[in-house]
């Protein structure tokens, strides 16, 4: 993949965030409960595989609400949070950078969410159809 947008590396982002991400989004996310209901409602019985996971803004509440949940994301840091946390050792994390399609190779699931803050890593038009093209694929 081309260097990120910014001229960081993909872990390099969250790594410099984890300390603070969870202050940031600390108050209610109106939109957040409605998002959890699609991805639920689309992954029925199935799996999901949330790319840029982060500390489990997303991935938390969505394996509360019964999904299997697993997630990409390239910082350790912002993982080890969301490890930290009831319920997010149970979910499993794959390191790396989520445009990359290698990353990807063999991942199977129902429904696919991509965190906000993982924009700043796809940073071209071709990454973006990519991250989803292969996930979709399967």
């Amino acid at each position: 993949m081309g260097e990120p947008s910014g001229g960081w590396e993909s872990a390099e982002y969250g790594d410099r965030i984890a300390d603070v991400y969870d202050h940031w989004y600390d108050g209610p996310d109106e939109a957040l409960p409605a998002a959890v209901e699609l991805l639920a409602r689309t992954a029925g019985d199935g799996r999901a595989l949330e790319l840029g996971i982060g500390t489990g803004r997303v991935a938390l509440p969505l394996a509360a609400a019964g999904v299997r949940v697993a997630g990409v994301d390239a910082s350790e840091r912002m993982v080890a949070r969301l490890w930290a946390k009831p319920g997010g050792a149970d979910i499993p994390v794959t390191f790396g950078d989520f445009g990359d399609p290698t990353v990807l190779a063999g991942v199977t699931l129902d429904a696919r969410q991509g965190g906000w803050s993982g924009e700043p890593f796809t940073n071209t038009s071709a990454s973006h159809v990519s991250l989803w093209r292969k996930p979709a694929d399967q």
